[in-house]
């Protein structure tokens, strides 16, 4: 991965088709923060955090954001790969394409990119705001 990123190769931007190379830097931004959550709950269950509730919300927090990040790459190479019209018609006659598989991935893309993100955040504010309060408890006593 880090060849990757580190090589100067516009090249590589245009292996597979893409948008522009901008849209290579977006999914690779999505696999770093992959990456990074993955990293993240391996991390809390290695140290036994995830006996706290303030870290077993956490954890659901970064499990979340790594299925809206892996959902996220998948739905972002097939909206970029398709080539023909999603919508057909003008006004009220206008009509979805639904003519294969990856127009289907399309729509559910579309449709659940953003009912991941609440969710995660909630927990991760939950889950925050759990520990301050038990740190808070903790230094009283």
């Amino acid at each position: 991965m880090i060849v990757l990123l580190a090589s100067s190769s516009a090249n590589l931007a245009t292996l597979f088709e893409w948008e522009t190379q901008g849209s290579y830097v977006h999914q690779f931004a999505h696999l770093l923060l992959l990456g990074a959550v993955l990293f993240f709950i391996r991390e809390m269950y290695q140290a036994g955090l995830q006996t706290t509730r303030g870290f077993r919300r956490l954890i659901w927090a970064c499990w979340l954001l790594a299925l809206w990040n892996l959902e996220a790459v998948i739905g972002h190479t097939i909206d970029w790969s398709l080539r023909n019209p999603l919508i057909l018609g003008e006004g009220l006659s206008r009509r979805l394409v639904m003519e294969n598989l990856s127009t289907w991935i399309f729509y559910i893309h579309r449709f659940s990119h953003f009912l991941l993100l609440p969710p995660a955040f909630y927990l991760l504010y939950r889950g925050l705001q759990i520990m301050a309060q038990e740190f808070k408890a903790g230094r009283r006593s």
